[in-house]
C-alpha cells in the first residue's frame, strides 16, 4: 500500500492538479483494498468549483483514520453516530443502518486538496428483524474475502453533505479481481480504472473474482458481473438489458450513462445504482426477475439514479418506477386491471388509520404498510392522472420532466410543474390530494334504477364516498353492460354523493363501478380474493397449532417471528373451545383439530385442506 502512494506522489500530482473541474466537485480516487484483512488505503483529490466555500464540513467514517492532508487544514468538529443514510440508499429495503462518522472542517481549499487515509471496514451484514415481509439482508460497508460493497453509506471518501459531485476511480485489487462502479470504464497505464463525470450522489466501489460478459447496445454498453461463470444465465441478461434500453429511450429519451451492468452480490440484496444493479445470487436466477425487478432497477436510471429524488417532500421516484416498469409490463401482456386490483388490495390490507401516511412523508419501504403508500398509492396517483391528462400528454410530461432535472434534484412539485406546462392545466387540486393527504376514499353504489323510453334505456344511480375522511375528487367509471355491449362514463365525483345517469340503447344487465381498477380506493370485500396480505396486515393475531404433531416446533417458531411486532398470542389445537370473532386465526398444520372448521369456510370457494394438499 505504501508503493502505491509512493507512485502516485511522484508521478500523477501534476497532471491531477492541471484540470478544471467548475461545475460540481470532482473526486480522484485511488484505492488500495485487501479483503484478506478488511483493510482500505485511499487516497482522495478532491477539486472544488470556483464558488464553493472557503470553509466547509465533510464527514468520514471513524474506522478511517486520515495520515496526510496536501493543500488543505483538517479540524475534527466531533464524532457521531448516524442512521441517515445517502442517495438511494434511503430505499434498501429494511430499517437504517447506524454509522459512527467523524464530523471534519476544512479551510483554505483554493487548490485541489489530496487526502490520505485508511482503516478497516468491516460492518457485519444483517438480517432486517422488524420486517418479516422482506428477506433482504443490508450491511452500510464490508470489505471481506467473499467481496467488497462501499457506497455512500460507509462515508469511505470525505463527504460533502447533499453536493453532488463526480470522480474517477482506480481500485488495486487482489490478482483475479475486478471492481465495478458507476460510469464508463477506461483504462490508464495499462490498468483499468472508473470515469464518472455524471454529477453522482455517492460512490460505489464493488469487487470481487468476477467473470465478465459484455455486449454493445447502440452506444451503451451492456455488462454481467458474474462470481460463478454461466454464460447462458449472462446473454439472457444481456439480451434483456438492450430490449428494455431500447424501450425506456424511446418512451422517456436517452439513456444516461455510457453502461448497465447486472452485477451479482455475496449476499441477497436488491439494488438499484446508476449504472449498475446489485442483485443476489440467487434472485438474479428466478426466471422472473428478468421481466419484474431487472427492469425496475434499469429504470431507476432515469427516476432516482440521474434525476434525483428531493426527499424533503417525498419520494416520488418508487411510484413511478414501479408504473413504468412493473405496471407497464403487466398491461402489455393484457394483465394491467389484475396488478392495479393486487395494488389495492394491498393498500385495503395493510393500511389502516394508525400506520397510515401521506406519500409527501414516504421516504423508503420498512414494512407492507409503508410499500402500499410510498410504491402503490402513489402508482395509483400517476395511473389516474395518465387517465386525466391522456397517454401522449403524460409520456410528453415525463420527458420534460427528465430533460429539465437529469443529474439534478426534483420533487412532486416539479413534476406537477411539467405536467402542467405540457397540459396547460391547473393541477394543484391533484397533487395536493393524492401527495399530501392521507387516506383513500371507499366507494358505494346506491339507487340504482333504470327507465324505458322509446330510444332505448337511462340508469339513475348514486355514487358514495363512505369512508370517514372528507370526500375526495374522483374520475370514477361506471360501466353499464348489456348482453353483446357495453356504456362507459367517467362519473366527477366531487362531493360526499352524487346522482349520475347512463343512457344506453340496449337493455343493460349489469352495472359496474370501476371495474378495471382506475381508481386509487379501498376495495370492498367483494371485489377482494382470499390472499394472506389480509393476515398480514391485521393488527392482532391467533395462532393455533397441533399439539400432536412432528412439526409442532417449527410451527411454533414460525408463529413466533409472525407475532414478533404484533399484538396476538399462540394457543395449541385442544385449548380452545372456538376460535375468536374480530382477529386474524392462523391454524397450523393439517393435523390440527380446527381443520374442519378453515374448510367450512374454503368450501365458499369450492376449496378445501385434505391430509396432505
Amino acid at each position: 500500500m505504501k508503493k502505491l502512494f509512493l507512485l502516485l506522489a511522484i508521478g500523477l500530482f501534476g497532471n491531477l492538479f492541471a484540470q478544471d473541474f467548475s461545475d460540481e466537485i470532482f473526486h480522484k480516487i485511488y484505492a488500495d483494498v485487501n479483503p484478506a484483512t478488511s483493510e482500505l488505503l485511499v487516497q482522495d483529490s478532491v477539486y472544488f468549483p470556483k464558488d464553493f466555500p472557503t470553509e466547509t464540513v465533510f464527514e468520514l467514517n471513524a474506522a478511517l483514520k486520515i495520515s496526510a492532508v496536501k493543500n488543505g487544514e483538517v479540524t475534527l468538529i466531533k464524532l457521531v453516530r448516524t442512521n441517515e443514510n445517502v442517495g438511494m440508499d434511503h430505499d434498501n429495503d429494511t430499517e437504517k443502518l447506524e454509522v459512527a462518522k467523524y464530523l471534519l472542517e476544512i479551510k483554505d481549499i483554493s487548490k485541489p486538496v489530496v487526502f490520505e487515509y485508511s482503516g478497516k471496514i468491516d460492518s457485519p451484514i444483517e438480517q432486517s428483524e422488524e420486517n418479516y415481509q422482506r428477506g433482504f439482508s443490508q450491511s452500510p460497508g464490508i470489505i471481506c474475502e467473499k467481496g467488497v460493497y462501499l457506497a455512500g453509506s460507509t462515508y469511505w471518501i470525505p463527504t460533502f453533505k447533499k453536493k453532488l459531485f463526480g470522480f474517477d476511480l482506480h481500485a488495486e485489487l487482489p490478482q483475479g479481481w475486478s471492481s465495478v462502479s458507476q460510469g464508463e470504464r477506461k483504462i490508464s497505464n495499462g490498468k483499468k480504472y472508473w470515469h464518472s463525470p455524471e454529477p453522482q450522489e455517492e460512490a460505489f466501489l464493488i469487487a470481487a473474482k468476477f467473470t465478465e460478459y459484455s455486449k454493445d447496445v447502440g452506444a451503451v454498453k451492456a455488462m454481467a458481473f458474474l462470481r460463478t461463470p454461466d454464460e447462458a444465465l449472462a446473454n439472457k441478461y444481456l439480451e434483456t438489458t438492450a430490449q428494455y434500453l431500447e424501450m425506456y429511450r424511446n418512451l422517456l429519451g436517452a439513456y444516461p450513462y455510457k453502461k448497465f451492468a447486472l452485477v451479482e452480490n455475496f449476499w441477497e440484496t436488491g439494488y438499484g445504482m446508476p449504472s449498475f444493479t446489485l442483485l443476489g445470487e440467487k434472485i438474479i436466477r428466478f426466471p422472473f426477475i428478468l421481466h419484474s425487478s431487472y427492469p425496475h432497477e434499469l429504470l431507476h436510471n432515469w427516476w432516482g439514479n440521474s434525476v434525483y429524488v428531493d426527499f424533503s417532500g417525498g419520494n416520488w421516484c418508487e411510484g413511478i418506477t414501479a408504473y413504468i416498469a412493473d405496471h407497464l409490463i403487466k398491461e402489455q401482456r393484457g394483465a394491467g386491471a389484475d396488478y392495479r386490483r393486487s395494488t389495492l388490495q394491498r393498500f385495503t390490507d395493510y393500511v389502516n388509520p394508525q400506520n397510515d401516511f401521506p406519500p409527501s412523508k414516504f421516504e423508503s419501504r420498512y414494512d407492507g404498510a409503508s410499500e402500499a403508500i410510498g410504491y402503490g398509492k402513489t402508482l395509483m396517483m400517476w395511473h389516474m392522472l395518465r387517465q386525466m391528462v391522456g397517454d401522449e400528454n403524460f409520456v410528453k410530461s415525463f420527458r420534460k420532466f427528465y430533460r429539465d432535472f437529469k443529474f439534478k434534484f426534483a420533487s412532486f412539485e416539479d413534476i406537477k410543474n411539467s405536467f402542467e406546462a405540457v397540459t396547460g392545466k391547473d393541477l394543484d387540486w391533484f397533487f395536493n390530494q393524492w401527495v399530501k393527504r392521507k387516506g383513500a376514499p371507499k366507494l358505494a353504489l346506491q339507487n340504482v334504477q333504470m327507465k324505458k323510453s322509446p330510444s332505448g334505456y337511462a340508469v339513475q344511480f348514486k355514487l358514495k364516498q363512505t369512508q370517514k375522511e372528507e370526500p375526495f375528487i374522483l374520475d370514477v367509471p361506471v360501466v353499464l353492460f348489456t348482453e353483446n355491449n357495453f356504456v362507459k362514463k367517467i362519473c366527477r365525483l366531487d362531493a360526499r354523493e352524487k346522482t349520475f345517469e347512463i343512457k344506453s340503447e340496449n337493455e343493460p344487465v349489469k352495472i359496474a363501478v370501476d371495474p378495471q381498477f382506475d381508481v386509487m380506493r379501498r376495495l370492498s370485500p367483494e371485489e377482494i380474493p382470499p390472499a394472506l396480505t389480509k393476515a398480514f396486515g391485521s393488527e392482532r393475531v391467533f395462532c393455533v397449532i397441533p399439539r400432536k404433531s412432528k412439526f409442532t416446533n417449527e410451527y411454533k417458531r414460525i408463529a413466533e417471528s409472525w407475532l414478533k411486532n404484533k399484538k396476538g398470542e399462540i394457543v395449541y389445537d385442544d385449548e380452545p373451545k372456538g376460535l375468536p370473532i374480530g382477529t386474524t386465526v392462523w391454524v397450523f398444520g393439517f393435523e390440527n383439530n380446527f381443520v374442519s372448521v378453515v374448510n367450512k369456510e374454503l368450501a365458499k370457494y369450492n376449496s378445501k385442506i385434505e391430509q396432505d394438499s
